[in-house]
């Protein structure tokens, strides 16, 4: 248009009557907001495109000989309301298929993380055996990856409370069940004075036991509840493990035991009072699974990494089959529960060693004795 010289203001406004653009003449921009930079490129020559509100969309603005003409859409025109149609159909299908596409994607989402809240409700009410099914690599499937690990640990768990509460009911019961009969049988005003003492005599016997067996059960779970904590400090250990051998002179010299032991002068860091139970309760084991004039043993030596304490007996030893369950709550090699024990010392032993980064092993031969030994790490 710009190009058709000699052209009148109403000739170049009736190039556009009919189109898709409509033209407009004026003889000043001075009415339209435009910057001084837009003004100059305008007045050198230049096509210039511009929103204005006054014409509610998109102008070019160019300059003629005399004057200004400005292009815009002709929104009347049918090729225009046609495109605006289509543009709005569009915008709607694309809608439309946008919902659709975020319905279902939502559900996908939804479905599994609903499959985790039931299956949560349920291990709320105690059923440990809930497992969920694993698909794919994404958020999800590790979502449900961990839950049937938790559900696993838990089931695990269950299993072991359960059968630590029938054990305990079991230990619990026996001395219960001996002190009540027994204390029946005191009543008889025809039971010789013998029998009585005998009778009283077991009776002191069941409730010591009943005794060691609570506090024992007490003892474990304040270590595996972290209730028991820590006091370390150094201390001389060849000193406590003396100390222990005295403490418990009465009984291995009632069974007329020989004592073998050898002791290295030995600092450590560590709970005195857990550590003097770990060495009461393996030398009480060696005395009670020793013949009558039978021998037991304690050698402390040490390494650059490490303390060991062995505690050897010449007992009846323990069978291969049990070596591997000896720490075992409520676990006894004899189980005719002719020695004495609750059969939790070694399960507390072990782990007051866990806690001091130490181990206990053993290894044994039926008839021929056993040799424990704790290994406690230096530093």
């Amino acid at each position: 248009m710009l190009d058709q010289s000699g052209l009148a203001h109403e000739e170049i406004e009736a190039l556009f009557e009919n189109g898709v653009i409509t033209a407009e003449i004026t003889d000043s921009l001075d009415a339209m907001a435009l910057t001084d930079e837009l003004l100059s490129r305008i007045d050198k020559g230049e096509l210039v495109m511009e929103y204005a509100r006054e014409y509610q969309g998109p102008i070019v603005i160019a300059k003629l000989n005399q004057g200004y003409v400005i292009t815009m859409p002709n929104l009347q025109a049918q090729e225009m309301n046609d495109l605006l149609n289509r543009q709005k159909a569009t915008l709607f299908l694309t809608l439309m298929i946008g919902s659709i596409l975020i319905f279902f994607a939502v559900a996908m989402i939804v479905k599994p993380i609903k499959a985790v809240t039931e299956a949560t409700k349920k291990v709320a009410q105690g059923n440990f055996d809930m497992r969920l099914e694993v698909k794919g690599e994404d958020e999800l499937a590790v979502l449900a990856r961990n839950f049937n690990l938790m559900t696993q640990a838990l089931s695990s768990n269950d299993y072991i409370h359960r059968d630590f509460v029938s054990n305990v009911s079991h230990e619990f019961k026996t001395p219960i069940a001996s002190i009540k009969g027994f204390g029946k049988l005191l009543k008889d005003p025809d039971l010789s004075e013998i029998k009585r003492q005998e009778y009283v005599d077991i009776i002191v016997e069941e409730s010591e036991r009943l005794g060691q067996l609570s506090a024992n059960v007490l003892k474990l779970s304040e270590l595996e509840n972290g209730v028991a904590g820590l006091k370390k400090e150094p201390f001389s250990l060849d000193e406590a493990i003396r100390r222990v051998v005295l403490l418990l002179q009465e009984q291995w010299e009632k069974k007329e035991l020989e004592l073998e032991v050898d002791l290295s002068e030995m600092m450590m860091v560590g709970d005195q009072a857990l550590i003097d139970q770990v060495v009461i309760n393996l030398v009480t084991n060696a005395i009670n699974y020793t013949h009558q004039g039978g021998r037991i043993g304690l050698k402390l030596t040490e390494s650059r990494s490490e303390i060991k304490l062995e505690i050897w007996d010449s007992g009846m030893g323990i069978d291969a089959s049990d070596l591997t369950r000896i720490f075992d709550r409520f676990y006894k090699a004899d189980q005719s529960r002719n020695t004495p024990g609750t059969g939790l010392g070694l399960t507390i032993s072990q782990r007051i060693m866990l806690l001091h980064g130490g181990e206990i092993s053993v290894s044994s031969e039926l008839g021929k004795g056993s040799r424990f030994s704790v290994c406690f790490p230096k530093g």
